[in-house]
């Protein structure tokens, strides 16, 4: 005995066989479903191949449906994703939405590996776009990462417009989990301050990114601001040690005195 637990549904072409859940009732015969042109007296939807001379075609001919076939289907190790091919293509099903395989313009040159190499060599821009292309957001975390706080500007001049929402999206994410507060909001400007003309022409576009972002950012610095007022005196009692520190050295510079260590 076998129970059905959940249905997946690889494709909405109604013109497989197999699509529609409920039926149209006043196509159901005794015989089964058919087809509202069935009694149709155009023959040439059903006879395509005429022979030469005939005025009418076989009587005979009947005409299917493609059926919706799935040909295989096999599950990851970790049992959390599974894959389907069917006449429609192929299909993957994650239970993780960072896995989720969704590439842009992909070549077979960009690779994860590629795109390590490159970090390696120190060739940011190119392994962020690369990262980009691949979608993935454990690849793009790591190249936003690896990247050095100097050369977040010159990385954000490459970065095309296809990919300005997408990694607006990624950043706001990562943002809201990451301790490099300060890191992720130079990126958030330079990309402003960088494509700000092209994403006011298409704000539609951007929208969805525009409000993640500043949710992300408005979190962010109520969290600060929090803990700032929260630890206000241990501040002010670090910066005024800070300041005492930093004169007493400006006093032994100027007059030559050696700092004692004691013992």
């Amino acid at each position: 005995q076998q129970v059905l637990l959940k249905k997946f549904q690889v494709t909405f072409n109604r013109s497989l066989d197999g699509v529609l859940d409920e039926l149209n009732s006043k196509n159901l015969t005794e015989f089964g479903p058919v087809d509202d042109h069935a009694d149709s007296g155009d023959e040439t939807t059903y006879n395509a191949i005429r022979l030469p001379g005939a005025k009418r075609g076989d009587d005979g001919s009947r005409s299917s449906k493609v059926e919706v076939l799935t040909s295989q289907v096999s599950f990851s190790s970790t049992g959390r994703e599974w894959a389907a091919v069917s006449g429609e293509g192929l299909h993957v099903y994650s239970l993780d939405e960072d896995m989720i395989f969704d590439p842009i313009s992909l070549t077979e040159s960009i690779t994860p590996a590629a795109v390590e190499s490159k970090l390696m060599n120190g060739d940011y821009a190119i392994a962020l776009q690369m990262a980009a292309h691949l979608n993935e957001f454990a690849l793009v975390r790591q190249v936003l990462e690896e990247t050095p706080f100097a050369s977040i500007t010159h990385v954000v001049r490459t970065i095309g417009p296809e990919h300005l929402e997408r990694l607006m999206q990624f950043i706001s994410k990562i943002m809201d989990t990451s301790p490099h507060v300060e890191f992720y909001l130079e990126w958030c400007l330079e990309m402003l301050k960088t494509h700000g003309m092209h994403m006011d022409k298409h704000r539609t576009s951007f929208m969805r990114a525009f409000r993640a972002m500043h949710k992300v950012v408005q979190t962010r610095d109520d969290e600060v601001k929090t803990i700032c007022n929260q630890n206000r005196y241990t501040l002010d009692f670090i910066a005024s040690q800070a300041r005492l520190v930093q004169s007493q050295q400006e006093y032994e510079d100027e007059h030559g005195v050696e700092s004692m260590v004691m013992t």
